[in-house]
């Protein structure tokens, strides 16, 4: 049985060796002829020449059948010697005929391959195009009204393409296509009314230019094209049926529309979709300006979308329009990140439909856009219109509280406990060049209003604890102002309305620097911001991750420049009281001037001062202040500055009215007490009516001299002097002290200190009886003449002694020339004197 089947077959194999060496004997005597059959059919199709190297019959080539390749192809138009382009050329045109109308005489291709080739098609400027090889002679005209089933439609078969090239160039309209073939096949199928062609292959796309200056869309890009194409040719009519095309990352995009060629104009539309393509893969799919215009944008994601494009394939530019829904993405911003962002919107380049499409008419809108700046959620709504100088119109809506405010600042510095705000914005300016850096100015405007509503807040730092702040902020790109906002330091409630310039230029990296001008009520103020202010700053542990708004708010408070105006009916710190208290006063690098700060204080007396309060961290603070004081109780004045942290002489011991003005600075340590080794000033005073009760000195003169005077309550008369502060020392000028017990002039060093070194002159003429009769009587010239007990006030141990001593060397030198030969007066001795 075997070796009958076996027979069978070898019978008919030698049958087919027979019949095929036949046909090939046949093909070889008659190639001549066919060769010249071949071109004759071409040419009746053509207007052109046709050159062919060589031809061979192949029948197993792609299998068995009557087959042929044709090598060194040239196909050329009717003016290809002064253009010397080519349309077509190839190394080898392999053809399969088919065999049952091969016998007949109707030559129709049954497969088709064109391997290592290209085809150039162009339209030069003054309008002749190689395409006219295409134009049919008179006579095949005839023919073809004759007997349609001889187009050339109807004469081919499966279209193969290895490695071919082709392209288009319209010098005219200039529009270049280019694309390379690596294997694509196209089967065609002919109905009685439709044309079908089925494309598929991997494709390499050099380019599809509509307009070179805006560059071409798939510029050197591997695809695998799926393509299902009809033409009606009584309609005109070609239809793109859902076909795909595939790009190298694997991105698939749908493809359908339809093409008009029933008039002049030449209407078409098409559409693409895509699902879940990310941007970056879709990028070198456009054309280089898309590409950087979307890239610009900054956002990566991946999106869906739909695309439409009408036009006319003559007219103007066609008008597109996009749905796009993005998936989660991230932005970057100056002051921080927007996260988990989603979008949904559309685009178009025909926003006014009465104008062309073109990027000057372009819109993106995009009415949902949301997401959360750090942990904060929002809301957007988003239109960008002239893509040529794109200008954007956001409106956003931010709601937080403390849960998540202190996510989006630095917890180790800011500590939000309470609380909540909102935020309301709107956006109008360019997305290009919003802001200037060069000129320092804005393309737009910003306008919005921030809502806090009983926040608590501290700010770790500066050890400031807030609460219930409260108040509106609005705001536009150069001015924040807060007519009625109020808050709680801890002791305190403050009012305060104002403006602050500059902010957000300062957050976009404006050299102008930043600025505030507060008026701040206070009605009962207990200051306890000194120490606030002054005390080192907090540097707390900083977490890893970055946060721009907080690095950004920090650098502004230490940058910031604060001018305030400050209205308090009563304030207080420590000992110290005054009423109506009006100032204004600057803060700047860590620094406060007080331009100015009147009150009334000290019993009731007038003061004006102004001065400066550094704390730049070179050194410890420093305080430098003068002014005024009119008509204050001397009692108050020392109890306010806690007796100037001397023991010497302190508000218990002092009555009187006093007049002064003064220059005072000294260091501060970090408790905000004076430092009294490094205080340094000048004071003139005027003491009217002044007592010292119970002063040591006073009682210790008592003990040596004019024992039965009332030196526990010593009453003067008006005082005026200047004295020097260095350090802890007070130099005072010679000075007259006329009072109720004695008049003594005095000079030398009082000190804070263990360096007290005072003179004092007591003239015999106190040895006249003084009681409670005895008038003031200053400046009294008959006084200073005579004899004098002369006193040392000297520091001894850390206690200040009075004794008796001579007169000082340099009064002894100088009486030494009066006095030649005469007796030195004799030193006097308590006894000696009124008891």
């Amino acid at each position: 049985m075997f070796a009958r089947v076996l027979k069978i077959f070898g019978i008919v194999a030698l049958c087919a060796v027979f019949l095929f060496g036949a046909i090939e004997i046949w093909v070889y005597r008659n190639r001549e002829k066919l060769f010249r059959t071949v071109q004759e059919k071409v040419n009746e199709n053509i207007s052109g020449n046709i050159e062919i190297g060589d031809f061979k019959f192949r029948p197993f080539y792609g299998g068995l059948g009557l087959n042929f390749t044709l090598t060194d192809v040239k196909l050329t138009d009717s003016l290809y010697k002064v253009h010397k382009k080519p349309f077509l050329v190839a190394e080898a045109v392999h053809v399969a005929l088919d065999i049952g109308g091969f016998y007949k005489g109707n030559f129709k291709v049954k497969n088709l391959v064109i391997e290592n080739g290209e085809m150039k098609m162009f339209v030069q400027r003054n309008g002749y195009s190689n395409l006219s090889l295409f134009k049919s002679n008179t006579k095949s005209k005839e023919k073809k009204e004759k007997d349609s089933d001889n187009s050339i439609l109807d004469k081919l078969g499966n279209l193969r393409f290895v490695n071919f090239g082709v392209n288009y160039a319209d010098s005219v309209k200039q529009k270049y296509y280019g694309a390379l073939f690596r294997d694509a096949t196209n089967i065609i199928t002919v109905t009685d009314t439709t044309t079908n062609a089925v494309f598929s292959g991997a494709v390499f796309f050099k380019g599809l230019t509509f307009k070179p200056k805006k560059g071409g869309f798939l510029v050197n890009q591997e695809t695998n094209l799926a393509l299902a194409m009809a033409f009606d040719e009584d309609a005109k009519k070609l239809t793109i049926y859902p076909s795909v095309l595939e790009s190298s990352t694997q991105d698939k995009i749908g493809i359908n529309g339809t093409f008009d060629f029933s008039d002049s104009l030449k209407h078409f539309n098409l559409n693409f979709e895509a699902k879940k393509i990310a941007i970056k893969d879709a990028l070198p799919l456009l054309t280089s300006r898309l590409q950087t215009q979307i890239d610009s944008i900054g956002i990566q994601t991946t999106v869906d979308t739909q695309v439409k494009v009408l036009g006319e394939l003559t007219g103007m530019q066609p008008r597109v329009d996009v749905y796009f829904q993005t998936d989660t993405f991230k932005y970057e911003l100056p002051v921080g990140t927007l996260r988990g962002m989603r979008a949904t919107g559309t685009f178009t380049n025909q926003a006014d439909t009465l104008r062309e499409p073109d990027p000057e008419n372009s819109r993106l809108s995009a009415p949902k856009v949301a997401g959360f700046f750090e942990t904060i959620p929002f809301n957007l709504k988003l239109a960008v219109n002239d893509f040529m100088n794109p200008r954007a119109y956001l409106d956003g809506h931010i709601e937080a509280d403390s849960t998540n405010l202190g996510d989006l600042l630095d917890p180790s510095r800011y500590q939000f406990k309470a609380g909540s705000a909102k935020i309301d914005f709107h956006f109008d300016g360019s997305l290009k060049n919003f802001y200037d850096r060069v000129n320092d100015r804005f393309d737009g405007k910003i306008a919005g209003k921030v809502s806090l509503n009983d926040i608590g807040m501290d700010y770790l730092p500066r050890r400031v604890h807030l609460t219930k702040i409260k108040g509106d902020f609005t705001f536009n790109e150069q001015v924040v102002a807060f007519p009625d906002v109020h808050f709680f330091d801890g002791q305190n409630m403050l009012y305060m309305r104002g403006r602050l310039l500059d902010l957000i230029p300062y957050l976009f990296g404006s050299p102008k620097p930043l600025k505030a001008n507060v008026d701040l009520n206070i009605p009962n103020w207990q200051l306890n911001w000194l120490e606030t202010l002054l005390a080192p700053r907090l540097t707390p542990n900083r977490k890893k991750k970055k946060l721009k708004l907080s690095e950004l708010l920090d650098d502004a408070i230490d940058q910031m420049e604060i001018t305030a105006k400050l209205d308090a009916k009563k304030l207080t710190y420590r000992h110290f009281l005054a009423r109506d208290v009006k100032g204004e006063v600057t803060i700047k690098d860590n620094a406060v001037s007080i331009e100015y700060f009147v009150m009334k204080a000290f019993g009731g007396g007038n003061v004006r001062i102004e001065g400066q309060m550094d704390n730049s961290g070179v050194g410890l603070p420093k305080l430098a202040v003068k002014g005024k004081i009119g008509n204050a109780d001397v009692h108050s004045v020392f109890y306010s500055f806690d007796d100037f942290r001397q023991k010497a002489i302190t508000h218990e011991n002092l009555k009187g009215v006093l007049n002064t003005d003064f220059e005072f600075e000294t260091r501060l340590n970090n408790n905000v007490k004076l430092m009294p080794e490094t205080m340094q000033g000048r004071l003139h005073f005027d003491l009217r009516n002044g007592y010292i009760i119970n002063f040591e000195p006073f009682m210790k003169i008592k003990k040596l001299i004019f024992k039965r005077r009332n030196f526990e309550e010593v009453r003067f008369a008006p005082i005026r002097n200047d004295i020097k502060l260095r350090g802890q020392e007070i130099e005072i000028a010679p000075m007259e002290i006329e009072s109720n017990v004695v008049t003594l002039y005095l000079d030398g060093i009082y000190s804070f200190g263990n360096k007290t070194d005072i003179n004092i002159q007591i003239p015999l003429s106190n040895l006249k009886k003084r009681d409670s009769t005895y008038v003031l009587d200053p400046n009294n010239a008959e006084k200073k003449e005579g004899s004098k007990i002369f006193l040392r006030a000297i520091d001894e141990n850390g206690e200040v002694n009075i004794k008796l001593a001579f007169r000082k060397k340099r009064d002894k030198d100088k009486d030494k020339e009066k006095n030649k030969g005469k007796d030195e007066p004799a030193e006097i001795k308590p006894e000696d004197i009124e008891q």
